[in-house]
């Protein structure tokens, strides 16, 4: 298998952390101090001259007070082609969504259940009389 890597992809996410510094007023150091990494491995990420670990992704988009699932497509396009992205993030989206999916039946046989139920206990006290 041949390895991918997009130097552009690479640009585009130190773009982003740059832009995020900026905004927040925050130096490559207190970055790097919260991935526990030397400020110039944060200045090598900025600049595209190393590609972005994905494991900083999260640690990242948490001290720039971003958008983590933003950050990790970007990383992610560094290592792999877009289509492949693609598929890889609808396969998570699809995954997540069947995860949020209600139990089987969902609400509408939970409210049948106890309609049932009520009518069971009717016929108890009819019967009873």
């Amino acid at each position: 298998m041949t390895s991918y890597q997009n130097p552009h992809a690479a640009l585009r996410v130190g773009q982003i952390i740059e832009t995020h510094l900026t905004r927040l007023e925050m130096s490559y150091r207190d970055l790097a101090d919260r991935l526990g990494v030397k400020d110039t491995k944060i200045i090598y990420f900025v600049t595209g001259r190393h590609y972005f670990p994905v494991q900083f992704a999260r640690p990242t988009a948490d001290a720039l007070g971003i958008d983590q699932g933003e950050l990790i497509h970007f990383v992610l396009l560094q290592y792999f082609p877009r289509a492949e992205v693609d598929a890889i993030w609808e396969a998570i989206a699809m995954h997540v969504l069947g995860q949020q999916a209600p139990s089987e039946g969902g609400a509408e046989d939970e409210e049948k259940e106890a309609q049932n139920t009520k009518r069971k206990k009717r016929k108890k006290r009819k019967k009873s009389r």
